[in-house]
């Protein structure tokens, strides 16, 4: 590849495969698990609410940024704008959402390149796997950003084109009455209670924000791209869970998905599920690459954004010494953790949710409004007004309440 064509500003199609790379992951399996409560209906308002609050705070992350330029990153912009107190907070819950999500993108994609290896008789050292994954692929995001976003989209497509090769059945076979009618009984009002366990899971569906900086930086600050980005990316996210909901809902009955909770919502479980409805020999191979590219596509997009914000928090030069230290802090505690405890992120990644309200929904909105309380107006301004920053606060509140009841039971829950 020529190195100017590297360099060149890439086009808004780029941008968007990036953020839909970073929301559509290898956890789009437990979505069906965790909306089959609420059912589709109820999920499917969830989601597109989810989906418009979270694409809200991006934007006032965009707005903030565009005030103080290229330069600047959440890191930044929050110390500019948030008081001391919830600085501290939102910075240490976005550095832990990220590093969590790097630490459950190596342990999935060391099991899922064993299985494979397995499957084409290949042996293989799990340990040796985690190691020359993060090596492969954090030096694509060590050589910058063009590069690593390219590769990004490149996996996106895959992982798209995967998706309908191994799935396509599911749709066709789709009944739309069994999406409409969860079962004798289950009236939609009577399934309200269970979507509120859904908004914590799916505020982590479209948790797109850590990336806004690094594409302001790659669009060279046009902010107009980086929205078009952020539509594009939204709006692929929110097709592709609808879309799977609709192959698995409208073959599975409700029922049928308390067997696969009982198991704890594992993979296996609901893949094994899914079998029984569409049988074919191409299924395990399809999955399997699809499995592969929906893990390293999220793990490029995650590690893109805490590169960036290491790179500038620490105000580390843009050369190969100063960006060997980001990549060392960037990917060295996840894969240190993940060699360690290669299984242990489940009980951790219970609390993203709450994290992610913290940082990606609540900071942002109080970071605009004190943003806009300034004199010297900037280059972009958020769409709504102050009346919806106003609603993202609550939007993000109630994540939070949510989350705590549910980790206190207090919630109710489908099992």
């Amino acid at each position: 590849m020529d190195s100017s064509d590297l360099n060149k500003e890439p086009s808004i199609i780029v941008g968007g495969l990036v953020l839909g790379g970073v929301m559509i992951g290898a956890g789009m399996f437990s979505l069906p698990t965790i909306m089959a409560g609420a059912w589709f209906l109820n999920s499917s308002v969830i989601l597109f609410s989810v989906c418009f609050f979270m694409f809200l705070s991006g934007t006032y992350i965009l707005e903030c940024i565009s005030r103080y330029g290229e330069g600047a990153n959440y890191s930044h912009i929050s110390k500019k704008l948030l008081p001391a107190w919830l600085f501290y907070l939102s910075n240490a819950s976005l550095i832990f959402v990220l590093y969590i999500l790097i630490y459950a993108y190596i342990s999935a994609a060391g099991s899922v390149i064993h299985e494979a290896a397995a499957i084409y008789g290949l042996k293989s050292n799990i340990n040796y796997v985690f190691i020359l994954f993060t090596l492969i692929l954090g030096s694509i995001v060590w050589y910058g950003g063009n590069l690593s976003s390219r590769v990004t989209s490149l996996f996106l497509l895959f992982k798209i084109i995967l998706f309908t090769l191994a799935f396509s059945g599911l749709f066709l076979k789709a009944d739309i009455r069994l999406l409409l009618n969860p079962g004798k009984g289950n009236e939609q009002v009577s399934l309200l209670p269970y979507t509120f366990i859904i908004i914590p899971y799916a505020i982590t569906s479209f948790g797109f924000h850590g990336n806004v900086c690094s594409l302001y930086k790659l669009y060279n600050q046009n902010p107009k791209k980086v929205i078009r980005s952020c539509v594009l990316g939204c709006v692929l996210a929110l097709c592709l869970y609808l879309l799977w909901m609709i192959g698995t809902m409208g073959n599975l009955p409700r029922q049928e998905f308390l067997p696969i909770i009982a198991a704890g919502g594992n993979l296996n479980s609901f893949i094994d599920a899914l079998y029984s409805v569409l049988s074919s020999p191409y299924i395990q191979s399809f999955l399997l690459w699809f499995s592969i590219s929906a893990v390293f596509c999220s793990f490029l997009g995650v590690s893109i954004g805490l590169f960036d914000y290491i790179l500038a928090a620490l105000k580390l030069p843009e050369n190969k010494k100063g960006k060997t230290k980001s990549a060392l802090l960037c990917f060295l505690p996840p894969l240190l953790l993940c060699l360690l405890f290669p299984n242990g992120f489940l009980i951790a990644i219970s609390y993203a949710g709450t994290a992610a309200c913290i940082w990606a929904v609540i900071s942002p909105a109080v970071m605009v409004l004190n943003s806009r309380r300034l004199p010297e107006k900037t280059k972009f301004t958020a769409f709504g007004g102050n009346f919806f920053v106003f609603l993202v606060i609550a939007f993000g509140i109630t994540g939070i309440v949510c989350q705590t009841l549910a980790q206190l039971g207090l919630l109710p829950v489908y099992r």
